[in-house]
C-alpha cells in the first residue's frame, strides 16, 4: 500500500476534484440521465454478489494505513490530518503530536469548515484576553489545527436572517457515507419546491453517516439537504469507488436524514406541488408511491415516518424496506450506474405516481433471483452486520417479494403451495418457452408450502413436478427440465437415479466376478454391432468384432480360466459374437452350439400382423415390440408375455445338464426387450414407444443359478451403457 501524506485540505480538494464540485456545492454525480448511456454491467445471465476486494479499506489509498501501528509520526507538519485506519474502519487525528481516534476525543471535537474536517480543541480561552500567538482562534475561542480560520467565512456563515433558526443533525446514508462526505443545505420555496440559496454547509464526521450543522439559517421553513462523497456498499462488503450525490427535501430541520428513498421522492414531490398539494401531503403520497414501485403496501405498516426519520438501520419494516430498496438498486453495477438507474427512476415516477419501465424492472428481479437461488441475502446481512452500526433489518422479505410481483407470479397461499411455475417475460434472463423448454433457462419458481413465499425451486422441485405416483415401482423419467437428469419412483417416492438405475444394467463382468463358486450362470445377450444387412447372413462390422474380442478379454482379465459354453442363433452375426469372444478370452477349447431357440421371432405368434403394426408404428418395430412387452399391446400379433416367457426359461434350464458352469447365448434384440420385461417385472429401461430407449449391443440378462436351483435375473450391459437412443 501508498502512503503520501496528505493534509485534510488536501483531501477534500480531492473529493472536490472527484465529485467536481461547482460553487453551489451540487455534483454532476447526481444528475447523469439515462439508463441508455450508461449500459448494464450485471451479470445478469449469471447473477451474483460481487466478493468484496479484502484489500481496499477506504476510498483513498494514500490516506489509508491497515492499522493503528502502520501511522506515521504525528508531528507539527502533520497537526490535524486524517488517516483511516482499516481494521478499525475509523478515522484518526493528529492532535498535539499523537494519534486519537474519534472514540478518544476528551480534548478535542471534529467539525468542518467550508466542506472540510477541522480538528477543534475543547480549551475555552477567556474572550477579554489578548489571542495567543500561533494557531489563529475564532471568536469562541475554539483552537483549529491545520489551515487558517477564514474570518470573513465565518462572519458570513453567523449571518442571522429573519427567519429558519435552527440546528440542523441527522445521518447521510447509502450504506452510511464515509467522514469527509460534504453536506450542503439550500432554501426551498415550499410551494412550488424552487430551490434557492445555499446557506449552509459541513461534513459527515462519523462512520454512521452523521453529519451537524449549527446555526443554520433561512428565510424559507423548508431546505433540501445534498450529501456528496462516498459510503459503504451493503452489496459488496467495501467502500464505493466513487462518490455519488443524496439528497432529501424537509419542513422539519429535526427530520434530516439523507437516503435513497429521500432522493427517489424529490421530482414526483415537485410535481405534486405544482398540481397545488400540500407540502406534507405532496411528501407522504410521493413516499407512498416510491415504496409501492417497489411492491411494498404502506397501508398495512403502521405508524409510517417521514423519509427524513428513516435508516437502513433499525428494527422497523422502513428501515428493512430501505435496505431492500438500496442493495437492488445497488445491484453489482458502479456508482454512475446506480445512480442513472436511481435517478431514471424517480422521474419515471415524477408524473404518474408509477414506475413504468418494465425492462429495468426485470433487469432487478433477474438480479434478485441471482441472490435468492444461491441465499446469499446473508452476504448482504454480514457486510451490513459489520459495520456494527445497529439492528440489521429484516430487509430480505421485501427482495424476496419483489421479483414475484415483477414477473407476476401471483399470491403465494395455501391454496397453491407446490406450485412450480416459469418466467413468460422474455426480456428476463430466466424466460422459458414453456416449463419444459430450458433452452433459455433452466430456472423454475415453488410456491413454498412453509414460507408461503415464491422461491427458486430446486432441481428435484422442478423436474418431478406433476409426476403423481409412478406408473409402477421402480419407474424411471427423466427430469421435466433437466433432461438429462433421470428419477426413479423408489419406496413410493420420487428420487434421483443413480447411473446404474437410470441405464438399469449392470456390466457383465463384474457380475461374473460376484458369482460364487457353486452358482451357474446363463448370459443371453444381443449380438456386437452389426451392419445394415439385418438377414440371417448379415455380418458384424469391425468394431463388432473388436467389441466382442474386448469383452473377451476382460473375461480373462477377471480371471475367467474355465472354459464357457458358447450358442448362438441361426444368424451369422449371432455366431461371430460368440466366436470373437472366445478369441479374446483366449480359449481354444470351444464349439459355437446352434440352438433355435435363440432365433428373434420368438415372441411372435402372427409375423404378418407383426410386419403391418411395425410398418404403421411411429418408431416401427422397436416401438411395437417395446409396446407388447410393456403394455400388452397387439395380443394378435404375440404370444402371452408370461407363459411365452416362461417357455424360454423352461427350455434354457433344460439343456444347463449339457452347459458349462458359465454361458453365453449370444441372440437378438427381438427375444431380449419381451423377455427382460417379463424377468424385471417391467422395469427394464426399455420403453421405446414411450423414452426411445431401446437395448444396447452386447446387452442382456444374466440367469443366475443357485446350488439350490433357485433363480435370480440381472439386466447386464458389455458396453458402457445397456441402453441406446
Amino acid at each position: 500500500m501508498r502512503y503520501t501524506w496528505y493534509a485534510i485540505s488536501a483531501c477534500i480538494a480531492f473529493l472536490c476534484l472527484a465529485t467536481s464540485c461547482t460553487s453551489d456545492g451540487n455534483s454532476p454525480v447526481a444528475s447523469v440521465e439515462s439508463s441508455a448511456s450508461m449500459g448494464n454491467t450485471d451479470s445478469v445471465s449469471n447473477p451474483e454478489i460481487p466478493e468484496p476486494d479484502k484489500e481496499k479499506v477506504s476510498i483513498l489509498d494514500t490516506l489509508t494505513v491497515e492499522d493503528a501501528d502502520d501511522l506515521p509520526l504525528c508531528d507539527e507538519g502533520r497537526a490535524g490530518r486524517f488517516f483511516f485506519v482499516g481494521d478499525e474502519s475509523l478515522p484518526y487525528f493528529c492532535v498535539n503530536g499523537e494519534w486519537r481516534g474519534t472514540a478518544d476525543s476528551t480534548d478535542f471535537s471534529i467539525t468542518c469548515s467550508n466542506g472540510e474536517l477541522q480538528v477543534v480543541s475543547k480549551i475555552v480561552h477567556n474572550p477579554q484576553a489578548d489571542p495567543p500567538t500561533g494557531d489563529f482562534q475564532n471568536p469562541q475561542g475554539q483552537q483549529y489545527y491545520g489551515n487558517p480560520w477564514d474570518q470573513n467565512q465565518y462572519n458570513q456563515n453567523m449571518f442571522v436572517p429573519s427567519g429558519f433558526d435552527s440546528p440542523i443533525a441527522g445521518i447521510a446514508q447509502k450504506g452510511p457515507f464515509i467522514p469527509g462526505a460534504s453536506v450542503t443545505v439550500k432554501e426551498v420555496d415550499s410551494f412550488y419546491g424552487h430551490e434557492m440559496r445555499q446557506i449552509a454547509e459541513g461534513c459527515v464526521l462519523s462512520n454512521d453517516g452523521q453529519f451537524s450543522l449549527e446555526n443554520v439559517h433561512a428565510d424559507s421553513n423548508c431546505v433540501k439537504i445534498s450529501v456528496t462523497g462516498f459510503y459503504r456498499n451493503e452489496v459488496n462488503g467495501g467502500s464505493s469507488s466513487n462518490p455519488i450525490t443524496l439528497s432529501a427535501r424537509t419542513c422539519d430541520p429535526s427530520k434530516a436524514n439523507v437516503n435513497i428513498l429521500t432522493h427517489l421522492e424529490i421530482p414526483r414531490v415537485d410535481q405534486l406541488l405544482m398540481n397545488h398539494f400540500d407540502f406534507n401531503m405532496a411528501k407522504a403520497q410521493a413516499e407512498r408511491e416510491v415504496f409501492a414501485a417497489f411492491g411494498i403496501d404502506t397501508t398495512k405498516l403502521s405508524n409510517m415516518p417521514t423519509a427524513e426519520e428513516m435508516s437502513v438501520l433499525g428494527e422497523s419494516e422502513y428501515s428493512a424496506a430501505i435496505l431492500a430498496i438500496s442493495a437492488m438498486l445497488m445491484g453489482g453495477r458502479d456508482e454512475t450506474e446506480m445512480m442513472g438507474l436511481v435517478n431514471n427512476i424517480a422521474e419515471d415516477i415524477k408524473g404518474d405516481g408509477v414506475w413504468n419501465d418494465p425492462n429495468w424492472k426485470i433487469k432487478i428481479a433477474d438480479w434478485v433471483v441471482g441472490v435468492d437461488s444461491s441465499n446469499r441475502y446473508a452476504n448482504i446481512r454480514n457486510h451490513v452486520t459489520e459495520w456494527n452500526l445497529g439492528t440489521v433489518p429484516n430487509f430480505e422479505k421485501y427482495m424476496q417479494a419483489f421479483f414475484p410481483m415483477i414477473y407476476e407470479f401471483g399470491p403465494c397461499t395455501e391454496a397453491n403451495a407446490g406450485q412450480v411455475t416459469f418466467v413468460k417475460h422474455g426480456q428476463s434472463v430466466y424466460f422459458a418457452n414453456d416449463y419444459e423448454h430450458a433452452d433459455h433457462s433452466r430456472v423454475r419458481f415453488i410456491c413454498d408450502a412453509t414460507a408461503k413465499r415464491w422461491r427458486t425451486a430446486k432441481s428435484m422441485e422442478k423436474d418431478t413436478t406433476g409426476f403423481g405416483p409412478g406408473a409402477y415401482d421402480k419407474e424411471i423419467r427423466e427430469g421435466r427440465v433437466n433432461h438429462e437428469t433421470s428419477y426413479i419412483y423408489d419406496g413410493g417416492k420420487w428420487r434421483i437415479a443413480t447411473k446404474d438405475e437410470v441405464d438399469g444394467f449392470t456390466d457383465i463382468v463384474e457380475v461374473y466376478k460376484s458369482l460364487k463358486p457353486t452358482d451357474k450362470a446363463v448370459f443371453i445377450i444381443r449380438h456386437s454391432e452389426r451392419t445394415n444387412s439385418t438377414g440371417k447372413s448379415g455380418k458384424l462390422t469391425e468394431n463388432g468384432e473388436k467389441y466382442a474380442q474386448e469383452l473377451g478379454a476382460r473375461f480373462a482379465a477377471a480371471g475367467a480360466t474355465e472354459d464357457f459354453y458358447f450358442a448362438h442363433s441361426g444368424y451369422t452375426r449371432t455366431q461371430q459374437t460368440c466366436d470373437n469372444i472366445a478369441q479374446g478370452k483366449g480359449q481354444t477349447n470351444y464349439n459355437l452350439v446352434e440352438l433355435a431357440t435363440l432365433d428373434g421371432g420368438w415372441y411372435v405368434k402372427n409375423s404378418n400382423k407383426v410386419e403391418e403394426y411395425s410398418n404403421s408404428a411411429d418408431g416401427g418395430g422397436w416401438a411395437v415390440y417395446s409396446k407388447y412387452a410393456f403394455v400388452g399391446s397387439y395380443s394378435d400379433a404375440f404370444y402371452d408375455l408370461k407363459s411365452r416367457s416362461e417357455q424360454f426359461i423352461s427350455e434354457i434350464k433344460g439343456k444347463l445338464g449339457s452347459m458349462k458352469r458359465i454361458n453365453i447365448l449370444c441372440t437378438h434384440d427381438y427375444l431380449l426387450v419381451p423377455l427382460l420385461a417379463y424377468v424385471t417385472e417391467g422395469r427394464a429401461n426399455l420403453r421405446y414407444y414411450e423414452k426411445r430407449r431401446w437395448l444396447n449391443y452386447m446387452s442382456g440378462v444374466a440367469m443366475i443359478i443357485s446350488n439350490d436351483g433357485k433363480v435370480r435375473y440381472i439386466p447386464v450391459r458389455s458396453l458402457e451403457k445397456g441402453t441406446m437412443q
